[in-house]
């Protein structure tokens, strides 16, 4: 059968997103809204309870979702049956041994100079849901030619008008993998990611053996093998409902909403988590329908609703191992921050973005107990690049160490930076250029006005941190001098702030 190609449109440009304020719980379809009701259960898919949110608000939205699990966690019947409820055309790829003319079929010129596709039955032109399983055991010619698709519905510039859904599901690749008592998955790489990026919701599913007793008793006896009878309701229902609620989210929560993330994105730097501008806007998005879908749900929202973004909107996940608790902390620190009173002093401290300004106002803001102190000054020492980190410790440890500026417990944090390098100083690796390079550092330094403890102190840091790794002759060496420049300044900005601290007690 020849399919005629639908002409290019030009693609509408999506409507900013609204600021957004906690919203009163609602009631779905005549159910208290102390009755939480369930997305997954009724379809025979149990286990999933805190995912709910996330994978109704990927429903409600539209945007791309990928599944990341082990093998055996009903991804596939997972997402067939929720294809099923909705009465959705679904294509079942298997990514993995998939050709690109399976998706379009075979181009074929007429007379008239116009493209003709000889479609197969399972190509994509018809479709209203496109599942690509195993997409981390894609060729990479294939999944390149996935992007438009997953990221704007069209292949080869056209608009595949009837696509709603893009769904994809993978094994962790190996660098990914949190366990490895299930064996290693060598056949599944690592997304591109650009590719990755372009999946709004990436949900990792837990194992079957993190699963409550009496969830995996009811996957044993059979509860999956069909939906409800009721299912298909169950799930428009609460589809209709989300899609219903995000405008008001939107409109009375989106302001403490963009807060929250722009002050998140700053917690998941810090834990090596870099968030682009796309990301950005759309962890917005995605917590604003993470949140509309709790209250469909019928369950808590605010914070509860913000955690379960989070874990919900991470592309690295299928990347490179991310810990669940490096998430969690992130979350937990930019909702502390966003919760407290403009007047907190926190607010102030932990809001500040350069690190070493945080730090210097962390030892000498007036009125700020010692425990918010301690909290600021390590946070900042931590954003710091760790050759700063280290001499602004080295500087501001006697301080610390003869008073109560901050508790014992930062004092020793700082004291941990400052034994690397007291205790047996540090040496320097490499051929002779590093050596030589080494020399010329102790040179520079001996004409600056340091004080024999801080010119010791200070060559060691830069002999530890600032000396390139083992390298072949010929490669540029750092501008020694740049170097000793920056780190003077740390310890002279640290030493002002000191004594501002100081005069003001």
């Amino acid at each position: 059968m020849a399919v005629v190609v639908p002409r290019l449109r030009r693609k509408s440009a999506v409507a900013p997103v609204a600021p957004v304020a906690p919203v009163a719980p609602v009631a779905v379809a005549g159910t208290p809204a102390s009755a939480p009701r369930s997305l997954l259960r009724p379809l025979g898919v149990v286990g999933y309870d805190a995912l709910e949110p996330a994978l109704l608000a990927a429903l409600a939205t539209e945007e791309p979702l990928l599944l990341v699990s082990d093998h055996g966690a009903a991804k596939t019947l997972l997402l067939v049956r929720l294809a099923n409820a909705l009465g959705l055309a679904l294509r079942h790829y298997n990514a993995s041994i998939l050709q690109f003319d399976d998706l379009i079929g075979f181009p074929i010129p007429d007379d008239a100079g116009a493209i003709r596709y000889a479609a197969p039955p399972g190509a994509i032109w018809d479709a209203e849901v496109a599942f690509f399983d195993e997409i981390g055991r894609c060729r990479p010619d294939v999944a390149n030619k996935l992007f438009p698709l997953i990221h704007e519905k069209r292949i080869q510039g056209v608009a595949i008008e009837r696509l709603r859904y893009r769904w994809a599901a993978t094994n962790p690749p190996p660098d990914a993998q949190e366990h490895d008592d299930y064996g290693r998955y060598d056949g599944v790489e690592a997304l591109d990611p650009a590719l990755a990026d372009r999946f709004a919701f990436i949900v990792s599913l837990p194992r079957f053996a993190d699963l409550s007793d009496a969830d995996r008793r009811l996957i044993i006896g059979g509860i999956g093998d069909a939906p409800t009878a009721n299912a298909a309701n169950t799930v428009r229902e609460l589809v209709h409902a989300t899609k219903a609620l995000i405008p008001t989210v939107r409109a009375e929560s989106g302001d403490a909403l963009a807060t929250y993330v722009d002050v998140l994105i700053t917690k998941l730097g810090a834990a090596k988590i870099t968030i682009g501008g796309r990301r950005a806007a759309m962890l917005l998005r995605n917590v604003v329908a993470v949140r509309a879908a709790h209250l469909a749900l019928g369950l808590a929202s605010d914070e509860r609703a913000c955690r379960a973004t989070v874990l919900s909107s991470i592309p690295d996940v299928v990347r490179t191992r991310v810990s669940r608790a490096a998430l969690l902390t992130a979350h937990e620190a930019a909702w502390r921050e966003t919760r407290m009173s403009d007047d907190d002093p926190r607010r102030t401290l932990l809001s500040i973005r350069d690190p070493l300004r945080r730090a210097l106002l962390a030892i000498s803001l007036p009125g700020v107990a010692s425990v918010i102190r301690g909290e600021a000054l390590c946070t900042a020492l931590a954003d710091m690049p760790t050759a700063e980190a280290t001499m602004f410790a080295w500087t501001v440890l006697p301080t610390l160490l003869s008073g109560e500026l901050v508790p014992a417990t930062t004092a020793e944090t700082v004291a941990s930076l400052v034994s690397s390098i007291a205790h047996g100083g540090a040496h320097v690796y490499g051929f002779g250029p590093h050596r030589d390079w080494a020399i010329d550092v102790r040179r520079r330094l001996s004409l600056t006005a340091l004080p024999a403890n801080d010119l010791e102190f200070m060559h060691g840091v830069i002999a530890k941190f600032c000396t390139p790794a083992q390298q072949l002759t010929g490669v540029a060496l750092p501008d020694a001098d740049n170097i000793i420049l920056r780190l003077v300044q740390v310890r002279d900005d640290c030493m002002a702030s000191l004594a501002t601290h100081v005069s003001a007690a």
